[in-house]
């Protein structure tokens, strides 16, 4: 039988994809396969493309993990190969978290080949030749120690890039309403922008709220600049709110260095460069600003931390009609929560109908069990079809030999201990589980209930019938199961979109609902479920 292999290429640069270095792995990979009369498996190769393995990133969230996990679940048959152009493609992390990785691989049965030095690490090379876990182990401390050489020099020279901040600036990257003059190497100010600025500072101070700032800003067709806004292609509040919290806006730069805490990444703030920047706004508003900020914080407690996260459904709830999320509303009342398009809060398109949220949560909570129940199976291939019945036949071997030796252990001692009937018994469980799982992989051949999808599962009811509701842990677990939950208003349903692939929908009771009738809102313009404003222009950088 032909063993299977199975490639896996990483590099830590986005860059290095427009290189030489994804044709030169996928390269070796093929002609080892070849030369050594193995099976490529191409649907299965792993890829960490731009994924760094210095904190073990590709490891815990990468392709890397999705290999472990189907170790785990024995979707790889034994005697496999994994492909690597070097050990430091797994793994650039410390020695004992590099050496668990390794050991965790080559312990379920899989050969770890380096194509660069054709070496091959086993379970069987290991035991016959324990050099051969010293080289493994020499070759990942000079991986980390290659990493966390250029880890120190790269702090070391912005650190010095740091020290000369007030001499001049050390990148081009600035505010929207400043550009680098490189003739002279100082920042100078976009006039029309600072101008869009001060309006928000001024309309602040009079008392309009960040919402309506947006709101005008959107319906007046105000050009977008800057670096993230332009992903939604409108203004929303959080990029009014940091116009007036930046103390760019009065020269100030604060740097930030980088910082890993039990493997988080955080970022501490350094001692502010005052003059670095050319000051749009003057101090005394910028400082009359903060004022009424730390007010208002004080009296609604706003840093209080949140005991649960109030919208279950945060990134992932759509409008039906834009695709656009839809955000949560809510007011002094605790019934008083509505859904309403993004696009129809900030006066760019689409209807402004407000649906009713508390009817969404109860389906989420009490009735989850209608979601779990109109989960899509899986699809499984069929070379992963017939690894899992290769295992369930192999095991199916060894409890039969088990349970026949027990049985004659049985008869001709004519008695038995509380212990080995209890044994016995595991084993009769787990043949008629496997057989179970047997006949319904040859039944119902295209679909199977994948058993990571049922771990998920199961873990999502356990969370929704615990007494307190951990609202934070529900919210992950359905960004971990949804791609996006569409809000069909119109049809009262929830259409779930999952992870693994399929929709499915449960009806919802959304009404009564609520149109905008504000009459001091008269004179905005309508739209139509879907329609949408001309894009607002974005200014070029």
């Amino acid at each position: 039988m032909t063993n299977v292999a199975y490639s896996y290429m990483r590099f830590s640069n986005p860059n290095q994809a427009s290189g030489d270095s994804r044709r030169r792995q996928l390269a070796m990979a093929e002609k080892y396969a070849a030369e050594h009369h193995l099976k490529l498996d191409k649907y299965l190769s792993f890829r960490d493309l731009g994924v760094s393995a210095f904190r073990s990133k590709n490891a815990k969230e990468g392709a890397l993990r999705a290999f472990l996990e189907a170790i785990e679940h024995n979707l790889v048959p034994p005697h496999s190969y994994l492909l690597v152009e070097s050990l430091d493609r797994l793994s650039r992390d410390r020695i004992l978290a590099a050496q668990a990785l390794f050991l965790q691989i080559i312990q379920a049965g899989v050969t770890i080949v380096t194509l660069t030095d054709q070496r091959s690490y086993s379970m069987d090379s290991i035991n016959q030749n324990p050099l051969d876990l010293i080289v493994s182990l020499v070759v990942l401390m000079r991986a980390n120690e290659e990493s966390e050489m250029k880890s120190r020099r790269i702090r070391a020279a912005f650190e010095v890039m740091r020290s000369r901040l007030s001499e001049k600036p050390w990148t081009a990257r600035c505010p929207g309403w400043l550009r680098l003059d490189k003739t002279t190497g100082r920042f100078s100010i976009v006039e029309e922008r600072a101008e869009v600025v001060r309006r928000i500072f001024r309309e602040s101070l009079a008392g309009v709220g960040r919402e309506t700032i947006a709101r005008h800003l959107n319906e007046e067709c105000i050009p977008l600049f800057g670096q993230g806004n332009q992903r939604g292609k409108l203004w929303q509040k959080g990029l009014i709110r940091h116009f007036l919290y930046t103390p760019a806006v009065v020269g100030t730069l604060v740097p930030f260095i980088s910082e890993w805490t039990d493997g988080v990444q955080r970022f501490r703030p350094q001692e502010p460069v005052k003059g670095y920047f050319p000051a749009i706004i003057d101090k005394a508003d910028w400082d009359r600003v903060q004022a009424g900020r730390a007010a208002w914080v004080s009296h609604y407690r706003c840093d209080v931390p949140k005991t649960g996260r109030a919208n279950l459904l945060t990134r992932l709830s759509r409008c039906p009609f834009c695709d656009r999320l839809m955000i949560l509303l809510h007011g002094g009342k605790p019934n008083w929560r509505y859904y309403q398009c993004r696009q129809a809060f900030s006066g760019t398109g689409c209807s402004d109908r407000w649906v009713r949220y508390p009817e969404i949560e109860e389906l989420l909570t009490i009735g989850i069990r209608q979601v779990i129940r109109s989960c899509p199976r899986p699809v499984l291939t069929s070379d992963a079809r017939s690894h899992q019945l290769t295992y369930i036949r192999q095991r199916l071997r060894a409890l039969r030999e088990r349970r026949d030796s027990m049985i004659s252990e049985h008869d001709r001692l004519r008695l038995s201990n509380r212990p080995v009937r209890a044994a016995r018994q595991a084993v009769e469980s787990e043949i008629e589980a496997l057989l179970a799982q047997r006949r319904r992989l040859r039944t119902d051949r295209p679909k199977w209930l994948d058993v990571t999808l049922s771990a998920r599962l199961e873990k999502l009811l356990a969370i929704t019938t615990a007494a307190p509701l951990d609202r934070h842990a529900l919210s992950a677990m359905f960004r971990s199961l949804f791609s996006k939950v569409v809000i069909d208003w119109t049809r009262d349903r929830l259409v779930f979109h999952w992870q693994h692939g399929g929709e499915s929908s449960v009806r919802v009771n959304m009404q009564p609902q609520r149109s905008v009738s504000n009459p001091r809102r008269a004179d905005r313009r309508r739209f139509e479920p879907g329609q949408t404003a001309p894009p607002l222009p974005i200014a070029a950088r």
